[in-house]
């Protein structure tokens, strides 16, 4: 009685759909390739674009943002004379702060600051210098070293330091960027936690 087969019963028709159901497949499996790849290169590709063309703006700041000015290294010395490493070769952003080595109650407190910062940056720490750039020829107390280990002391040969720091009489603490660049300066007495976030943000790249 069925002596008509239509054409999904015959071999030609029962291949065609094999074929189909080969080329569904692959074209799934395809798409689930894209799809890893894109997951895994897209937020590269977004990084790179945000750092490099579009580099995000924060809306409220803490400190200061300035016209990046260079920062002259080579007035820079550390107390045994030696020239100061300049970013681009120790590949880590500055925080520097200009006072005298008396270091009033004042002082202490911005180096205080400056510490909890770096610190509360976790893994990002080691992105994060910092220099005390003593203004005077007085000595530093022992005890205040001591409670900063992890601080480096510098002094300028020439004027031009200072004023690229905003002046002989700041007392501002100024963010250098890898590439040895002034871009932020802050008050030296700057809200924690402001601080904090903010700078987390700026030395991620």
């Amino acid at each position: 009685m069925n002596s008509e087969k239509t054409i999904t019963d015959t071999p030609q028709g029962l291949s065609g759909e094999v074929r189909a159901g080969r080329s569904s497949a692959r074209l799934k499996g395809r798409l689930t390739l894209l799809a890893i790849i894109a997951i895994g290169v897209l937020p590269l590709l977004a990084a790179l674009y945000f750092h490099y063309i579009s580099p995000p703006e924060l809306t409220t700041t803490e400190g200061q943002p300035i016209q990046p000015v260079p920062l002259p290294f080579e007035f820079l010395q550390d107390p045994d004379g030696a020239p100061l490493p300049h970013p681009e070769v120790s590949g880590k952003w500055l925080l520097i702060f200009a006072a005298p080595g008396s270091c009033d109650a004042r002082c202490q407190h911005t180096l205080y600051l400056t510490r909890q910062a770096r610190t509360a940056q976790g893994r990002n720490m080691a992105r994060l210098d910092r220099v005390w750039l003593i203004t005077d020829a007085t000595a530093p107390a022992t005890e205040l070293l001591a409670a900063h280990p992890d601080l480096a002391l510098a002094r300028a040969t020439d004027g031009r330091v200072l004023e690229a720091l905003g002046g002989s009489e700041s007392r501002h603490i100024n963010l250098v960027d890898r590439r040895g660049l002034i871009v932020f300066r802050y008050a030296d007495d700057p809200d924690p936690k402001a601080f904090i976030r903010e700078l987390g943000k700026l030395i991620r790249f």
